[in-house]
């Protein structure tokens, strides 16, 4: 009797753990188009379709890569999302909705879908509508260890005239390749992110900061992004 009393706790146990609030979700979709206002303007479009029909508020943004190295000038639509789950519970909402299905057709002769992922939230603070970033790939060791070295960047960044600056860390869940993590530091707008170049390298802020990283992580590739959506 004792045994099975125990074996029922654990289950509670496990399953109020797997029924825990999770981290946000973010999809990022790599987009080709010829014409990137005809795209967001159909994404406008579409983000008008799915308020209504969901309640959320701009779930498609339009970002461009500004310096991205080979994802320069390119275009990519980030959703995020509560949870992974909730990826495929709006899907499931808008997969027989007649104008989403119309415009949706619409867009196959103006766009071809490329590469897509999943990332989950360790470390979030969120982004700013209409706002830009700065974004690293990374090979991390030791997740928990550099969220708290992403701590401490963000106290540096903060002490130096940065309070603005959003930090967030989201580990590759699905479509990886060679990065593991992706970092994010969100500012309102591209200058910004210059200057936020600037303090970085012409102060080297981070020069200490750089060798406990290194413990944890490699970086991989980095550049900045802006948000384009009307």
């Amino acid at each position: 009797m004792k045994a099975r009393y125990l074996i029922s706790a654990l289950l509670a146990l496990a399953g109020g753990t797997l029924s825990a609030d999770p981290k946000p979700a973010l999809v990022v979709q790599v987009v080709q188009t010829d014409d990137s206002d005809a795209y967001v303007a159909a994404i406008t479009k579409i983000n008008a379709i799915i308020k209504a029909r969901t309640g959320i508020e701009k779930l498609r943004q339009v970002w461009t890569g500004d310096i991205a190295g080979e994802n320069s000038h390119g275009i990519f639509v980030v959703s995020e999302f509560p949870s992974a789950a909730a990826i495929y519970t709006t899907t499931d909402k808008l997969k027989d909705d007649p104008e989403m299905k119309a415009l949706l057709a619409q867009l196959k002769g103006t766009r071809h879908l490329g590469p897509s992922f999943v990332y989950k939230a360790v470390r979030y603070e969120g982004h700013y509508d209409g706002g830009a970033v700065f974004n690293t790939g990374i090979k991390c060791t030791d997740e928990a260890a550099y969220a708290k070295q992403l701590d401490d960047l963000k106290a540096i960044l903060v002490a130096n005239g940065f309070k603005e600056a959003k930090v967030n860390l989201w580990r590759v869940v699905s479509g990886r390749t060679e990065a593991t993590h992706l970092v994010v530091i969100a500012l309102p707008t591209l200058a910004r992110v210059g200057e936020l170049w600037d303090s970085l390298n012409d102060k080297d802020l981070l020069a200490d900061w750089y060798v406990g990283a290194a413990k944890v992580r490699t970086a991989l590739n980095n550049g900045s992004y802006s948000e384009i959506t009307k």
